[in-house]
């Protein structure tokens, strides 16, 4: 009778192990968010002129399955935007499968306004639930307006 009680005392033990190592006790969570002029990331970079184009990319750890990784751009303090507005065509959704990076890219226009924006990162897991978000605040001039080819040229003829 001893010996059955030290037997299934090993066997449970056993079992709980082998449960224990298939399972991954650490959280899914978003390491790092990066923003470059170059689509590498190898120089950061939080300061970005009409014309250039905004690179993110969000390292993503201890991923045991899969996670969507929200991008936005959102206006903080310019000129002609309420603090809080996301730029239009700025969300993108990046899908993640274990751990990785999820790159980002917007194309800073003309369009763009001078100011301060913060790029938004946000990790939802498969059921939508936000598990863990970065920002990174970026500021946007404009680049001058080239003089026109003809305004030059009628400079000439006076």
């Amino acid at each position: 009778m001893k010996n059955l009680v030290i037997f299934m005392i090993i066997g449970i033990l056993g079992f709980a192990l082998l449960v224990a190592q298939g399972c991954s006790f650490s959280t899914a969570n978003m390491s790092s968010l990066k923003t470059s002029k170059d689509e590498a990331g190898k120089t950061e970079a939080s300061s970005f002129t009409t014309g250039d184009t905004l690179y993110a990319n969000a390292q993503i750890a201890n991923n045991p399955g899969k996670v969507k990784v929200k991008f936005s751009l959102v206006a903080e303090d310019v000129k002609g935007l309420n603090k809080g507005d996301v730029l239009k065509g700025s969300e993108v959704s990046v899908e993640i499968p274990g751990d990785g990076v999820a790159k980002y890219n917007v194309p800073v226009s003309l369009g763009f306004l001078a100011g301060t924006y913060k790029l938004n990162a946000d990790m939802m897991n498969e059921a939508g639930e936000k598990k863990d978000s970065k920002s990174a605040n970026v500021t946007v001039t404009q680049k001058a307006p080239e003089p026109k080819k003809d305004d030059a040229d009628a400079d000439d003829d006076k």
